[in-house]
């Protein structure tokens, strides 16, 4: 018997190696990819985790900004949901001083200077508050189906701020306020226009809407930029 020899073909052993390499190759890169994105899904984690970044940083400023002024703890700041970003909604941010802009103003409350969340009144007491919501000019306030448009003589787009009353201090209750008639004062929406502010104080209890009692709105206060 004679034995036929084998022929084994160069080209194709390296074509299967080269195959391979290829192969191994792509496996590597999506590996070290993975390895990067990993990395960086640590890093933003550890940020979280130990209160470092940017983010983070900014949240924790603005908790110690109205913790300053006496509203809730640094940690029940940082864990309530944060109010509407005011480059996000438009609504200018509220500092400064302000004059009483009529006669009425002038003799119930006189000016009154905006401090973070702190309202100080000159003739009358100072109001701590936290946000509340975002309402629309043309948004109805009371059952008399008044808007806050026609009110404040506003546009219908126009941005009011609402904001809480809150205690002083946390064992303390919301005192009554002679601008509410001896009633407890609740909410309070704020118009800033430029140079102006309006304010509107509404009595405690009143979920200000269009089911809100005619008379739970306490007065309104005009202002102008000293």
């Amino acid at each position: 018997m004679t034995a036929t020899p084998v022929n084994k073909s160069p080209n194709r052993g390296s074509g299967v190696l080269k195959g391979l390499a290829g192969t191994l190759g792509f496996v590597c890169l999506v590996l070290f990819l993975m390895a990067i994105e990993q990395k960086q899904a640590m890093d933003a984690w550890a940020a979280v985790r130990d209160g470092t970044g940017p983010a983070v940083g900014r949240v924790i400023d603005q908790a110690k900004r109205w913790t300053a002024d006496g509203i809730e703890g640094l940690e029940t700041a940082t864990a309530r949901r944060p109010a509407p970003d005011a480059a996000a909604t438009g609504v200018q941010v509220l500092a400064g001083e302000f004059r009483a802009a009529d006669d009425a103003t002038r003799d119930s409350v006189g000016d009154v200077a905006f401090t973070g969340a702190l309202i100080r009144l000159e003739r009358a007491e100072a109001f701590r508050t936290r946000p509340q919501r975002i309402a629309a000019g043309d948004e109805v306030f009371s059952a008399d189906r008044q808007t806050f448009a026609a009110a404040l003589d506003a546009r219908s787009d126009a941005q009011i701020e609402l904001r809480q009353i809150v205690p002083h201090e946390r064992s303390q209750a919301v005192a009554a306020s002679a601008l509410c008639g001896g009633q407890t004062p609740g909410t309070v929406a704020l118009l800033h226009r430029r140079n102006r502010v309006e304010m509107m104080i509404f009595r405690d209890r009143t979920i200000v809407g269009p089911d809100a009692s005619a008379d739970a709105l306490c007065g309104v206060w005009r202002f102008r930029k000293r």
